[in-house]
């Protein structure tokens, strides 16, 4: 008789396609089948939900799901679930209603990823009751950066409770100079110019005045570079007005929301990301995974994907003439590019590939079955 598959279930509260998506996404596609019945609950109206039912893989819409962390009026529709389908696993993605209706239903294990930087760790009673809700609602918390771990022990979560796994890639191959033309040439680009990109959500937190008072600079020195702001956010507006105040919007262009952002990112010459806090950066790592340097802020765990001098550079948060001056420095030797480009993509490879990734938390969950 074959053994019974170990039935796991993923709550996400989100509605779009962010980062806890993308690394669900990856999760799904190298889950072993054999060994793992996947199910996942989702909102209703998620845009992940076709996505998900295209690697066949059992979605649960649910109508009553907010997309936030405690969501009183889906507590009960979530424990009913769990007490009819009794899965062996129940793994949140910052759903806390999901884990306590987990925790109510008596489910054998509870898992939490956590996907962003803690919040500021707060006073001595506030770590107490973080400590104790995650002690009493989760049973493994897995950090996708050493950054995150540390900013969660700093917020008084139990050390012991927590696995750093990171966020794992498929990868990207490099692309011909014919398809990067063509890449770029549809979102109104020069492909004879050099592209710099951003791949962010536009809001206040990744810092995309940073990212156009340093292309400012850049251009100050050279006129053969297009700067790509890719994705969507309440700030587009005000970071349009303020490309035209610097008097750089026929250099900077505006894709808006792109379904699969690898191909654009393929089309790069340099990757950069300028957040205030970043818990890893799922779109330097993808670059990174096609050849392509990167160059960004210090900030969470970005210092554990780019390894400053070897595949890209580090800045200061918010230092937009350091960020210039390596931007130009990345792309001002063709070969020392390529020694970098070699190091950026077999870094990725080496550390944050989506079968590794995958690997490491079944191993998890095989462990805490014991």
């Amino acid at each position: 008789m074959a053994e019974r598959k170990i039935k796991v279930f993923h709550v996400l509260t989100d509605r779009n396609i962010g980062g806890a998506g993308r690394w669900l996404l990856n999760y799904l596609e190298h889950h072993n089948r054999e060994q793992f019945d996947v199910w996942v609950v989702l909102p209703r109206d998620s845009a992940l939900y076709p996505e998900v039912a295209a690697l066949d893989v059992a979605v649960i819409p649910m109508k009553d799901l907010e997309d936030k962390s405690f969501d009183k009026k889906a507590k009960d529709a979530l424990y009913k679930l769990f007490k009819e389908e009794k899965p062996d696993i129940v793994h949140t993605h910052a759903s806390l209603t999901a884990r306590m209706a987990a925790k109510k239903a008596k489910v054998g294990r509870i898992f939490n990823t956590k996907h962003c930087m803690e919040s500021t760790p707060g006073s001595l009673p506030k770590k107490i009751i973080r400590r104790m809700i995650n002690k009493h609602y989760s049973d493994t918390i897995i950090a996708v950066s050493k950054a995150v771990k540390h900013s969660m022990v700093a917020g008084g979560t139990d050390p012991k409770q927590i696995v750093t796994i990171y966020n794992g890639v498929n990868g990207i191959e490099p692309i011909s100079g014919e398809m990067r033309n063509e890449i770029l040439l549809s979102y109104g680009g020069d492909p004879l110019k050099k592209a710099i990109g951003i791949v962010a959500r536009l809001e206040a937190v990744k810092d995309h005045d940073t990212f156009l008072l340093a292309a400012q600079e850049v251009l100050k020195h050279r006129n053969d570079i297009e700067f790509y702001i890719v994705g969507d956010g309440s700030l587009r507006g005000a970071l349009e007005e303020r490309a035209s105040a610097l008097g750089i919007k026929d250099y900077v262009i505006f894709t808006g929301f792109v379904k699969d952002v690898e191909k654009i990112e393929s089309a790069l010459d340099l990757n950069v990301i300028t957040s205030k806090h970043e818990a890893l950066c799922l779109s330097i790592i993808e670059s990174m995974s096609g050849g392509i340097p990167a160059v960004g802020t210090d900030s969470g765990g970005v210092n554990e994907v780019i390894r400053h001098g070897e595949n890209g550079y580090l800045a200061p948060v918010g230092d937009w003439k350091a960020l210039a001056e390596r931007m130009l420095e990345v792309l001002a030797d063709e070969g020392e590019y390529l020694k970098m480009a070699i190091k950026a993509r077999a870094w990725a490879k080496e550390h944050f590939s989506a079968q590794k990734m995958t690997s490491r938390i079944e191993r998890l969950y095989l462990e805490e079955k014991k």
